[in-house]
């Protein structure tokens, strides 16, 4: 499994975060995951040793249902395991606090139900216990000590979803499946109105199966998806460059620069200004 490297979609701090790892799955998963990752963080004693260090991490929504793991150099057994419902807004994590290393998996939109028993909906903007989630939850912890290495841990993890697949995981669903697709394909400036229609289902259908699966609505969807727009065309300007945001606001669909700040300070918490400066 070879890693690549890469900027976290829905990580506040621009340009890129240190220590993040992102690696692709097995063939098996690609269809059900968008990638695992990792993170490595300085040790509690260098954090303390660097005033100037960020104390707060910002996670930005994405559309995605995430598993995260945590591991301290205590033991090689992760010493939590949680399951991170679709965001609606920002995760505000305190650095000063955080474990050494994470180790997680990206779920493809509407795609953890594959592995979740449960409504995407009743975890949106909640982290929960994987114990509370999988029966056998300290099983999967013992099968992820596999010691400290970043790589090990992931191929770990990929094995443990393998064997949760079932046949048909993943069928019953081509209606979210092409909605996602579309939304996806129009960075989120799609009119929603017109989209359960255009597949063939009634608006309440869709929202009760995006609800089920993806675990927000349409309409919020796109919401998330254009602000992940938003977050990648900013990156891509030199950091000593201006961002130019009403012409920005203009191009991905919003209705002026006033929109695009109001809608990004909801979901993130800062406004555009203020997290390029961060």
């Amino acid at each position: 499994m070879t890693p690549r490297l890469a900027p976290p979609p829905h990580d506040v701090k621009p340009p890129t975060t240190p220590g993040y790892t992102e690696y692709a799955p097995s063939q098996t998963l690609r269809p059900f995951v968008e990638c695992f990752w990792t993170r490595e963080l300085a040790l509690p004693s260098a954090r303390k040793a660097r005033p100037g260090a960020p104390e707060v991490h910002r996670v930005l929504p994405d559309g995605c249902i995430d598993v995260v793991l945590s591991f301290s150099g205590r033991t090689d057994e992760p010493e939590s395991a949680m399951v991170v419902g679709t965001m609606t807004k920002a995760l505000v994590l305190n650095a000063a606090e955080s474990p050494e290393c994470f180790v997680g998996v990206r779920f493809r939109p509407a795609k953890a139900a594959a592995f979740l028993s449960l409504p995407a909906s009743e975890i949106t903007d909640l982290h929960v216990s994987l114990d509370d989630v999988w029966r056998d939850a300290a099983d999967v912890r013992a099968a992820l000590a596999v010691g400290s290495d970043a790589v090990a841990r992931v191929c770990a993890f990929d094995r443990v979803l393998t064997s949760r697949l079932t046949p048909r995981a993943g069928d019953g669903q081509p209606d979210v499946d092409e909605a996602v697709r579309r939304i996806i394909e129009a960075g989120g400036s799609l009119g929603i109105t017109r989209l359960a229609p255009a597949l063939g289902v009634s608006r309440q259908h869709l929202a009760r199966r995006f609800a089920q699966l993806v675990g927000v609505s349409p309409k919020v969807f796109a919401r998330v998806v254009r602000l992940g727009r938003v977050i990648e065309r900013a990156r891509a300007v030199a950091t000593d460059e201006p961002v130019n945001w009403s012409t920005l606001a203009l191009e991905l669909g919003y209705y002026d620069q006033s929109h695009l700040v109001d809608e990004f300070r909801e979901m993130t918490g800062v406004t555009p200004t203020v997290w390029r400066s961060g």
